[in-house]
């Protein structure tokens, strides 16, 4: 189990919080997936998940069974600022 989902202070700080689950019995890709999360202006953002039965890179064709899959991305609108910011 692979585990990259954002820190909990963020998590538990963010002006917007998306979490999702997701399970499969099995699950299988014919092409590998290519993702990417991208942020805009000045925040304070982190994305990741925790996986279950599934790597953090799959293979085509290779099927997976009894995976689960949390998702979160968090985002500050403003990022903390040290004294005098």
């Amino acid at each position: 189990m692979s585990d990259r989902r954002p820190d909990a202070w963020l998590t538990a700080t963010a002006d917007i919080v998306f979490a999702a689950t997701v399970r499969a019995d099995r699950l299988w890709f014919e092409e590998a997936p290519e993702t990417a999360v991208t942020y805009q202006g000045e925040q304070e953002s982190g994305d990741g998940s925790r996986r279950d039965g599934l790597p953090d890179r799959v293979a085509e064709g290779e099927v997976y069974r009894a995976i689960r899959v949390d998702y979160v991305i968090a985002s500050r609108a403003r990022p903390r600022r040290g004294p005098g910011g």
